[in-house]
């Protein structure tokens, strides 16, 4: 991009063109609409309010635009977010987090374009303020997100070269190297990241899913870290669980489940796994009550529907099973194994 060379030598109202290029002209200049009803809450929320009469006081304020638009964001008032992030930047340009927002906004807005729009605004950012670490990191992360692996990797390159120790950076390169499918260097790169940084759970959690994939009982340390750090973390208890389960030893799983539901009686995930391990055991009663469970504390839990069907199937209740696989037919079309029971159904049912 030819901007992007020339952008040190730009004056400011020549950079603010450059960035509404990347934005867009219709991103850059809103027409006055009527507010659709679904964002009725946007012109009642009381913190817009404030907001809005300290700007109507501080007009050239950039801060109170950006917090506007920080606001509008986390209301999914998009365009609304935009037009605030694009009057806070023509004022004063030179404030990372105004770039930082931008893409974010951007990213969750998922027009077309938008990611790519998302991406050229940090990698303007990253310009702008080339040693700053958490500006890069942030473009690596985003990089990640749209699968551009090489240019993540070279990112994170320049973060090296500032700090060669740098945690997030072996983080971020170890996230990469996931993606990518290298579990390898994945863990070369997590280990790299804990060493520095020992509390860093994300790390260790990740790090747990790859030995817990390899059947591996350092999964079990590396959870026992995250939850040395964080004793609330629930996943990592259900990570460990899932680990005993896997190799069949069903009395630790049971005790490591029954002390999550314990800690939060809305934890599905608990539930549903305890249902498996029952059906496993041919211990149908208790397999159908955990299924039941886990729907209804995540009416949204499509393969416990399935495998409450199953359950009512295999307890001799074709009627109840039916209706269970049409629900998460319905709710995940994609998904085969409600069809494919369906269909077995159909051809038992009596001509």
């Amino acid at each position: 991009m030819r901007y992007l060379s020339a952008l040190r030598l730009w004056p400011a109202a020549g950079f603010w063109a450059l960035l509404c290029a990347v934005l867009s002209l219709a991103a850059c200049k809103r027409e006055s609409k009527k507010v659709p009803e679904a964002y009725l809450h946007l012109a009642t929320d009381p913190e817009i309010a404030r907001l809005s009469r300290l700007i109507e006081q501080e007009p050239k304020n950039d801060s109170l635009y950006y917090l506007r638009a920080e606001t509008y964001y986390q209301l999914d008032g998009f365009d609304e977010a935009l037009a605030d992030l694009q009057t806070a930047m023509s004022i004063d340009s030179m404030k990372p987090q105004y770039y930082h927002l931008l893409a974010d906004v951007l990213i969750d807005y998922a027009r077309p374009n938008d990611s790519k729009r998302a991406i050229e605004v940090l990698t303007l950012a990253a310009q702008r303020f080339p040693e700053r670490i958490p500006t890069l990191l942030k473009l690596s992360e985003f990089q990640l997100i749209v699968r551009q692996h090489g240019d993540a990797l070279a990112t994170l390159d320049r973060i090296f070269r500032i700090d060669p120790r740098h945690p997030e950076a072996f983080f971020m390169a170890g996230r990469v190297a996931l993606d990518m499918g290298d579990t390898t260097k994945a863990l070369a790169s997590f280990k790299k990241a804990v060493q520095y940084d020992a509390e860093n759970t994300e790390a260790w959690m990740f790090m747990g899913r790859i030995y817990l994939n390899q059947n591996n009982a350092t999964a079990l340390q590396c959870f026992d870290n995250v939850l040395r750090v964080d004793s609330t973390n629930l996943e990592a208890r259900e990570f460990k669980a899932v680990f005993h389960k896997m190799r069949g030893e069903f009395d630790q799983a049971f005790a490591i489940y029954r002390d999550i539901v314990r800690r939060n009686p809305d934890y599905s995930n608990a539930y549903f796994d305890m249902g498996m391990i029952y059906l496993e055991l041919d211990s149908m009663s208790k397999a159908y009550d955990h299924f039941n469970l886990a729907v209804k504390t995540d009416p949204l839990f499509v393969m416990a529907y399935y495998y409450r069907g199953l359950t009512s199937e295999l307890m001799g209740n074709p009627e109840a099973a039916r209706a269970d696989y049409v629900q998460a037919s319905k709710m995940s079309p994609n998904y085969p194994e409600p069809k494919e029971a369906l269909e077995r159904l159909d051809k038992r049912k009596p001509k």
